[in-house]
């Protein structure tokens, strides 16, 4: 008799009231545990992507620096995010905070000294990677990390 009612309940469609609910929470515990970890994993992504626009406008200005070398005209101290866009050096780039294109201005920069790129200063919408020791400034590249990014 008990092996008839075993199969009996195998053939049986659907799930019964405490079998749904034992998915669910199932489900549930591998939300509470995934979520959180794939939020952690977006934000790290974000501060990367910050910092790489930082790498991207240093190469930009090693270019601007090599071009105006050559032509016999010296660099400025401070080549900015607006000028290495105008003159066709590097593309705009997106804020990685809020997607949308980040427009070129002189609040972005990177510091020049003796016709080498040392400093950069990079403010996006919400945040910005251009505080060192407290006081606004470049950060100098060999320093550059994601802590250093700070909310406006």
């Amino acid at each position: 008799m008990t092996s008839k009612r075993l199969i009996s309940r195998w053939n049986d469609k659907g799930l019964t009231l405490v079998e749904l609910l034992a998915v669910i929470v199932i489900i549930g515990i591998i939300a509470a545990i995934a979520v959180p970890s794939v939020i952690k994993v977006i934000h790290d992504m974000r501060d990367k992507s910050f910092v790489a626009n930082a790498w991207n406008m240093k190469e930009a200005a090693d270019f601007y620096i090599k071009e105006a070398t050559t032509s016999g005209n010296g660099a400025n101290e401070r080549i900015t995010y607006k000028e290495l866009v105008d003159n066709g050096y590097m593309s705009k780039f997106n804020d990685p905070d809020t997607d949308n294109i980040l427009p070129p201005s002189d609040d972005s920069y990177v510091t020049i000294y003796s016709n080498e790129t040392i400093a950069v200063c990079i403010k996006g919408e919400k945040r910005n990677l251009c505080t060192n020791e407290g006081e606004e400034q470049a950060i100098q590249y060999k320093d550059l990390k994601t802590s250093l990014i700070l909310s406006n």
